[in-house]
């Protein structure tokens, strides 16, 4: 992997589209294009390279960029040359080993931000997000905070830093971050979950009184569910039990009514087509109009009176359902029997002799007497059946339950406009039989003339007739069913009620185990178990409700408490795993890197030496009470750092205070080698990191920096000769009379061949 073209745009003072080539020709010739050199004089704009690079990989900091705002990346004009409105910048990786990890073997990476504000972000063309670019390009070891785009002022920073920011810099190059990471995730999550904790343990403080309360209330109301319970029970038996033998019979009655109307649609259509040949054959005996005329209002009139038919027997279905709606219902009710009981009785006995003296003195026929005989009898059977209660001591009696005043005017008015509308229906179907009667006999007379036609005409005509005897059989058999399936369905539509306001429950969602059950028993069970209710008192379901929610709550958080100690734990563990994970590979690569520095310092300084050395976190006390023992104990107040010791040869030097500008540098560059060597990146950024450096030092740093070139691929911006020397392909930078950037490009072995270079 390495990045073979940057293309940049409005991009600072690179007003036009600029393009820099690190493979030009064949991307294979990149191995001979370790290190490309940018040169210009000051002014020239060819540090916005650098720049340009670290914003397309997703600096944020305009500061980094040597601006103020993030508007100061786009071109903003000269004197002779007007502003842009957007700057955009686009690197090109060759990515044949896969290093950035998706599966194009180019990949092109670009961002734009116009002066509106908005941002632009793209994969190969595909709209993305800043993250996504950050995270792609941190797993190919690339990004704003390593070591691919590095200034003079970051290399002398990391002598600068303090130990424990050093650290922070070699855990880069270590690769940790990932276990950091996770460590610090699994720090968040303890800590939360610590919260958590002390959250659920107040509340189970504050449940477990309460739910010990509400158990004793619970306990005390058992005794009234358990009668209630059976209650339901019976309620649930009985009214499963006649909810679906109503449906068993409405399926039964629906059947047959679909049958029936089946039977008659067939009889009806048999004599519609009987009534055509007749009406056929009526034709052939007399061809005048007066026998078709006849034909055709007879066969209307049968048409008019089948509709009749047909809404006369619904409307009886709705008057039958509607009295089978206003019949009182009785109840059994047992009361005892006492002085108020025999004096109302008597009472009702002497209102009823009265009515018979009255009867009696208005008797005109024969069949009167008879009724009155019978009136005598009822009224001595009541006075035996009081006889026999007084006795006995009790008395079992009927309640007639009726409906509502309101309930019953309704349904008196809808009774009896019912009923007119009936007595229309069958004074209009009496007009139009006889009608037809007319209109047959007429017909019949009209069809005298051709015996042989008119015997066949009569036999149609017979049949005819049977057919519609069937047909009115069948009609009033279906009519029949019509009014006692709305029977059933008035009584459904009663338990429904019934059901609702006992149960609470819709009826259609009861059992039933198909078994038959007695019904008065079950009623008696259930009058018997309601006193028992009521006798014991009214039960609060909120209190077993309220009861077995809490118990539920203090049961759910006791498992969560559990579970909390037992994430601690885990947490613990990965955490306790990733200090291990970071500090076996910190301490690999410490001392890998620590040799490499001494390495590449005394290669630099053709001598001296150079250590890195771990120190030792400090110690702070931890306060306590004044009268406990121990009062001081020692625990670590920050994690270990990083020391830097340099002395160059012929020196003795005990801080990097006191190194000169080019020694500081120097020395921060062996440790720059030191670093990448470790860790190389795919490629990096050298923005006049040897600028502070004298003609012997800066041929020491080129040989380096040719020797890391095999592994990284380098662009250096430098005002260096022995740097340019090194390089591979040259790009020269320099500030047009429009104040735009303008570039020159030149592979040094081609000018070589050609003359245009000298050593």
């Amino acid at each position: 992997m390495f990045l073979r073209k940057v293309e940049i745009s409005g991009f600072k003072s690179f007003a036009d589209r600029t393009v820099f080539d690190f493979a030009p020709g064949d991307a294979a010739a990149v191995r001979q294009l370790g290190i490309t050199a940018i040169v210009g004089p000051n002014g020239s704009g060819k540090s916005n390279v650098a720049d340009a690079i670290r914003w397309a990989i997703g600096e944020q900091s305009s500061k980094n960029l040597r601006g103020k705002k993030s508007e100061d990346v786009i071109f903003g004009g000269t004197v002779k040359r007007g502003k842009v409105g957007s700057a955009s910048v686009t690197l090109h990786f060759e990515n044949h080993d896969h290093r950035i990890p998706i599966e194009y073997e180019e990949v092109s990476i670009q961002r734009k931000l116009h002066r509106s504000g908005e941002s632009e972000f793209l994969i190969n063309g595909a709209k993305v997000r800043l993250l996504d670019i950050v995270d792609l390009l941190a797993k190919s070891g690339i990004g704003k905070d390593s070591y691919c785009v590095i200034t003079q002022g970051m290399s002398d920073a990391v002598l600068s830093a303090t130990a424990a920011e050093r650290r922070s810099i070699f855990e880069d190059a270590a690769g940790v971050k990932q276990y950091q990471i996770q460590k610090e995730r699994a720090l968040r999550k303890l800590a939360s979950t610590t919260e958590n904790l002390t959250k659920v343990d107040t509340l189970l403080v504050e449940i477990e009184p309460h739910l010990k309360m509400l158990r004793r209330q619970a306990e005390r109301a058992s005794q009234g569910k358990d009668v209630a319970s059976k209650l339901l029970s019976k309620q649930t038996e009985l009214y499963g039990f006649l909810w679906h033998s109503f449906q068993g019979e409405r399926g039964g009655l629906s059947q047959e009514r679909e049958d029936l109307a089946r039977k008659a649609g067939m009889l009806e259509r048999e004599t519609d087509t009987l009534r055509a040949e007749v009406a056929k054959l009526a034709g052939t005996l007399e061809d005048d109009n007066t026998a078709e005329t006849l034909t055709r209002d007879a066969t209307r009139l049968r048409g008019e009176l089948n509709g009749i038919e047909r809404d006369a027997a619904i409307l009886s279905g709705r008057i039958e359902a509607e009295r089978e709606r206003q019949k009182d219902r009785e109840e059994i009710r047992t009361i005892p029997v006492d002085l108020g009981y025999i004096r109302k009785s008597l009472e009702q006995i002497r209102a009823n002799q009265n009515s018979l003296f009255e009867r009696l003195g208005l008797v005109e026929k024969l069949e009167d007497i008879q009724d009155i005989r019978e009136f005598a009898r009822a009224i001595g059977q009541e006075l035996v059946d009081l006889d026999v209660k007084v006795e006995a001591g009790k008395v079992t009696e009927k309640v007639i339950i009726s409906l509502p005043e309101n309930e019953k005017k309704v349904s008196d008015e809808r009774l009896a406009a019912s009923l007119v509308e009936k007595a229309t229906l069958e004074k209009r179907m009496e007009t139009i039989r006889t009608d037809i009667a007319e209109k047959e006999k007429s017909l019949h007379l009209e069809r005298e003339k051709g015996r042989e036609s008119r015997e066949r005409y009569f036999l149609i005509e017979r049949q005819v007739r049977d057919r519609d005897r069937e047909l009115s059989l069948a009609k009033d058999r279906l009519n029949d069913v019509k009014v006692r399936l709305a029977r059933v369905e008035v009584r459904e539509e009663d338990l429904i009620n019934e059901v609702r306001e006992e149960l609470r429950t819709d009826v259609r969602e009861l059992s039933w185990d198909g078994s038959s059950r007695d019904r008065d028993a079950l009623t008696r069970d259930i009058v018997r178990l309601k006193g028992e209710v009521e006798r014991i008192g009214a039960i609060d379901p909120l209190i077993a409700e309220e009861y077995e929610e809490t118990e539920k709550r203090f049961n759910f958080l006791t498992t969560e408490s559990a579970d909390l100690r037992s994430a601690m734990d885990s947490l613990q563990t990965v955490i306790k795993e990733m200090d291990e994970r970071i500090e076996k590979e910190f301490s690999s690569a410490f001392n890998e890197i620590a040799k490499k520095f001494e390495h590449y310092f005394s290669l630099i300084f053709n001598g001296g030496k150079a250590e890195l050395v771990r120190t030792k976190p400090k110690a702070k006390p931890i306060e306590t009470d004044e009268d406990e023992e121990g009062a001081e104990e020692e625990v670590p107040a920050d994690v270990a750092g990083i020391e830097i010791s340099a002395c160059p040869p012929g020196k003795k030097i005990s801080s990097l205070s006191v190194l000169s500008g080019g020694e500081r540098s120097l020395t921060s560059l062996a440790l720059l080698f030191a670093i990448i060597s470790h860790n190389p990146p795919p490629f990096a950024v050298l923005d006049e990191v040897e600028a502070a450096l004298d003609e012997a030092n800066s041929k020491r740093f080129s040989k380096v920096l040719s020797e890391l070139s095999e592994k990284t691929q380098f662009i250096v911006i430098s005002h260096n000769r022995e740097t340019m020397r090194q390089a591979n392909l040259l790009y020269g930078v320099t500030m047009g009379d429009d104040g735009s950037s303008q570039v020159l490009s030149l592979r040094l072995e081609d000018a070589e061949k050609i003359g245009k270079v000298s050593g």
